[in-house]
């Protein structure tokens, strides 16, 4: 049976945190003249955009007369309008990883993003990557209980017909951490969208996935099964 290396997209495979960022901040703006502060989506990165949308809507006091469903269409709609704007969109070092793992015969590859099923097909395609080398891809189309909830992460393990202890997961957010550790499974945390302080959680802090290869894999691994 093959080992798993499971990654989360938006952050670590494609560049899209600051433009989910911004996209909701020009939505508020545009719907309810609000200013939103760039600080105050950190709490929802690694979330859904429906949880991101809600989460601002309540901070700043329109949820109750907000038109949440259309706010959440907006943001999705300046979200895909940017991403189809930008040239270099992808993490190229976690592209690269991604396709040699995918190669090796004690190895299969998949994901699992919080995002929905269209956006994540878009901005995948957007980062040139090969999807024939996805054993599975669930997004948060395909689940009921987002992260920090464990589901999205043992779904892609029973996807792709490996036991979580033998699954790495590679995230950048503390959501996405916590629902891979949750899961039983150990994670490579990426940073850029939070810093290694708030990742402290993770068995292994890399600045680039540049830092990762297959033997750092397999020793992960290992020292979990000792653990």
């Amino acid at each position: 049976m093959p080992n798993a290396l499971i990654f989360d997209v938006d952050g670590v495979l494609a560049d899209t945190e600051p433009i989910s960022v911004r996209t909701l901040n020009r939505a508020f703006k545009q719907e309810h003249a609000i200013v939103v502060r760039d600080e105050d989506s950190i709490p929802f990165m690694g979330r859904t955009a429906a949880k991101h949308v809600i989460g601002i809507a309540k901070q700043y006091g329109v949820y109750d007369t907000a038109d949440i469903p259309a706010l959440i269409e907006l943001h999705e709609s300046l979200f895909d309008e940017e991403i189809l704007a930008i040239d270099d969109l992808v993490i190229a070092p976690s592209r690269d990883l991604l396709h040699h793992i995918a190669t090796l015969d004690d190895w299969t590859v998949g994901l699992a993003t919080s995002s929905t099923r269209s956006r994540s097909e878009l901005t995948i395609r957007r980062c040139d990557i090969d999807e024939s080398v996805l054993s599975a891809w669930l997004t948060g189309s395909d689940i009921t209980k987002p992260k920090p909830d464990p589901e999205i992460y043992l779904a892609c393990a029973m996807a792709l017909g490996v036991p979580p202890a033998q699954c790495v997961v590679i995230e950048d957010s503390v959501a996405g951490l916590t629902a891979a550790k949750a899961a039983g499974m150990a994670c490579i945390a990426l940073t850029g969208t939070f810093p290694g302080e708030a990742l402290r959680a993770a068995d292994r802090i890399v600045d680039s996935l540049a830092d990762v290869d297959a033997t750092m894999l397999h020793d992960l691994l290992h020292e979990a099964s000792l653990a």
